[in-house]
């Protein structure tokens, strides 16, 4: 009987090198036949693809609605290039699946409302698109992707969550009861009716506290600062439905991941429309049950510049929102001497004593929750700013809570936050041109939607939007300011606001600018067009007292310090509405202040130093 044949080495080489390979592609199928979820290559999935391809094979399809389903596409076709994650990627494809049929079954003629939410989401999609496809990168041998290190794996997670957040963002609206979150097809898009239940396991009970905590003579100590949240009706509207959606989604990621850092500074250059941002943002965290407390601060009101207020008010509100933390909150009040004035207390004591204490002692592990504090570059003590700064920085809570601030980049706020690495940053200003511009061209499109006179001159010539629109878009750069300041300037004109629009939007005309301060430039040579010398010095004597008051004041108190009557002052300033907020005829006694802290900004600069306007 002749010997085994021997086998050749490099038959064994081919063996060494094959082993390994076969190892992993068992691993993979295996984890694929044991993983996949039920979305993922079911014919329900299947079947979304086949509408999404459609849709964007039709050449005469809705543009909004075809971008959106494009990118929905690729972001499904990257999915199937990577089988990790399943859990998260089961979750984005029930809101693919839904959105696919809102896109599939819509009418040929929508509302501007849904056309603007389309386009906010489908440049959304694009752009989360590109970047998950430079992670996964499906042209890689699925063994290559199979070594992908623990933080691109992570990445992808957070890709995948930031997409399915701006879906949500986008197209509906979300209500949480009995630790259920639903997410209900917004109202506008009639032709479907959908809703997707997701166990969220992390709701707490969120009824208001008892009614001993309201009424206890302990909370009297917090004091009571009236309209600091983000749901007073003064603070402005949000952010326009589809503009933001990739911001948005990216804030909420940070708030719902257990481990982002529990600190997050929105900052941005004035106008860039950081307190709109942050008011949408706060809305999106109370629907779904996130939101503690917020604190709007403002340059015109003593009260809400005061940064002593801040920290009282925000564990009062979290008090009436949360009843254990209220009842630790009292108890902490009580008996501890050093709490027998909190408003008086050191900053960093404050958030110690009145937040991270009763909240640690209360506020379950999985609590999530945010406190949001807006504008805090407002406030009249900066070094008390950068003291409550750094003590948030230092003094990381034990328990899943989180702050959102937003400000002025200032040194106050700059410097704690470039010595530590223990927050998350984003400076507005620096996301990229075209997404922001997209934004404020679709929020050009709204407002002036809203302008009847102009809205209806362009719909009967079946010319809505109108150009126009474009080229105060290109004018506003990437100042949301500068495109809501002529807005107003527009819509508050006392003569032909059609003819201003259309001046506005000419190309040809001189309203290239370079910045806001040319804006306010424009505005103030406007109101002092053709006026006699006399009328020219009230309105400089005007600016000056709206300038040099510690505080707002009202028109009969202009009228005094000025000695003249409520009708001149009304008069001085009647030009100026796109500035200046002024009160209701027949209401004196409220207070005058500005539109946005820019202008004065302006009006105390170096290139508006000794420039007398009029003649």
């Amino acid at each position: 009987m002749d010997p085994p044949e021997r086998p050749r080495r490099r038959d064994k080489a081919k063996e060494l090198i094959n082993r390994p390979l076969k190892f992993i592609q068992q691993r993979l199928a295996s984890a694929r036949e044991e993983h996949q979820p039920a979305g993922l290559g079911s014919t329900t999935y299947e079947g979304v693809k086949t509408i999404l391809r459609r849709i964007v094979d039709v050449s005469d399809a809705f543009a909004p609605l075809k971008s959106t389903a494009a990118g929905l596409l690729a972001i499904c076709n990257l999915i199937d290039a990577y089988r990790e994650n399943h859990e998260e990627f089961d979750a984005l494809l029930k809101r693919v699946n839904v959105l696919s049929q809102i896109i599939d079954k819509s009418p040929p003629h929508v509302d501007q409302g849904v056309e603007d939410r389309f386009s906010g989401l489908s440049r959304t999609l694009e752009e989360k698109a590109k970047i998950l496809q430079d992670k996964i990168n499906p042209n890689r041998s699925r063994i290559n992707r199979a070594f992908l290190t623990d933080q691109d794996k992570q990445e992808v997670l957070k890709l995948t969550r930031e997409i399915r957040l701006a879906i949500e963002i986008a197209m509906f609206d979300v209500t949480i009861k009995n630790m259920d979150q639903t997410l209900n097809i917004i109202s506008e898009i009639h032709w479907l009716k959908e809703q997707i239940k997701d166990h969220t396991g992390v709701m707490h009970n969120t009824e208001k506290a008892v009614q001993f905590l309201k009424t206890s003579k302990m909370f009297e100590k917090l004091g009571k600062v009236e309209g600091a949240e983000y749901s007073n009706a003064k603070r402005g509207s949000g952010c326009i439905a589809g503009s933001r959606v990739s911001l948005l989604a990216m804030l909420l990621m940070w708030a719902t991941d257990p481990g982002s850092p529990h600190l997050f500074w929105l900052n941005g250059l004035a106008g860039t429309g950081k307190t709109t941002v942050s008011r949408t943002f706060c809305s999106q965290l109370k629907n779904r049950g996130l939101l503690g407390a917020s604190f709007f601060c403002t340059l015109q009101e003593s009260d809400k510049r005061d940064v002593y207020l801040i920290i009282p008010t925000l564990a009062r509100i979290l008090a009436e929102e949360r009843p254990k933390f209220g009842k630790a909150l009292e108890k902490m009040l009580e008996s501890d001497s050093a709490c027998r004035n909190p408003k008086e207390m050191e900053l960093k004591d404050q958030y110690l004593k009145l937040i991270l204490q009763p909240g640690k002692q209360s506020l379950a592990a999985d609590e999530l929750l945010v406190l949001g504090i807006d504008a805090l570059d407002e406030c009249e003590d900066k070094a008390a700013v950068r003291r409550l700064t750094e003590a948030i920085l230092s003094q990381k809570p034990t328990f899943p809570l989180k702050f959102f601030l937003t400000s002025r980049p200032e040194i106050p706020l700059r410097e704690p936050f470039g010595s530590s690495t223990h927050h998350g940053w984003l400076r507005l200003h620096d996301i990229e041109a075209n997404i922001v511009k997209a934004d404020i061209l679709l929020y050009l499109n709204c407002r002036l939607k809203s302008i009847s006179t102009i809205y209806e001159y362009y719909r009967e010539n079946s010319n809505w939007p109108p150009p126009e629109t474009q080229t105060i878009a290109d004018v506003s750069g990437t100042l949301f300011i500068i495109a809501a300041t002529m807005v107003k300037y527009i819509e508050t004109y006392s003569g032909n606001c059609l003819k201003r629009f259309q001046e506005l939007g000419q190309s040809s005309a001189n309203v290239q600018l370079a910045d806001i301060g040319t804006l306010y430039n424009t505005i103030l040579a406007e109101a002092f067009k053709d006026l006699e010398q006399e009328e020219a010095d009230m309105i400089h004597s005007c600016l000056s007292l709206l300038v040099t008051a510690q505080r707002p004041v009202s028109v009969d108190d202009y009228a005094k310090l000025l000695r003249t009557d409520t009708l001149a002052i009304r008069e001085a300033f009647k030009s100026l509405h796109s500035v200046v907020q002024i009160p209701d005829k027949g209401c004196d006694d409220a207070l005058i202040s500005i539109f946005h802290a820019s202008f004065v900004d302006y009006l105390t600069s170096e290139k508006c130093h000794g420039q007398k306007m009029g003649n």
